[in-house]
């Protein structure tokens, strides 16, 4: 796929568990001979804990402390999650495969909250490609 066209938080109501749903599509590679393919994938992401009575999700940083990750905004017509100022998603695509990494911090971060990485060697991608090293 080349490119992730949407992506979202959504909370698994049996498991409280924090999903980002990202549908990939092919789009830029498209054309007559190779029509058009969208596809959603679901990354879960266990280790984090819904706070039920704020509606947000939270990660221990340490002993007794905890950080927000996302939080419900009730927007009109739908509410939804999103991630907050201290969060990002790195969406790292490498040889046919995506993983999702989140990296958070107790303070706020600068740039997007979604970040798209593939194979080439950018100083941005060689970062994500650490985070993600990072946290298995």
């Amino acid at each position: 796929y080349g490119d992730a066209i949407s992506h979202q938080i959504e909370r698994d109501h049996f498991t409280n568990e924090m999903i980002a749903r990202v549908t990939f599509s092919n789009y830029p590679y498209a054309g007559d001979r190779e029509p058009r393919r969208d596809e959603t994938f679901d990354f879960v992401f266990p280790g984090l804990r819904f706070d039920a009575t704020r509606n947000e999700f939270v990660a221990h940083i340490r002993q007794q402390e905890w950080i927000p990750i996302a939080a419900l905004h009730p927007n009109f017509p739908y509410a939804g999650y999103k991630l907050e100022p201290n969060a990002q998603i790195f969406l790292v695509k490498r040889s046919g495969h995506v993983t999702a990494v989140l990296n958070a911090t107790a303070l706020p971060q600068g740039g997007r909250c979604w970040v798209q990485v593939d194979d080439n060697w950018s100083l941005q991608n060689l970062l994500a490609l650490g985070f993600e090293r990072l946290t298995r």
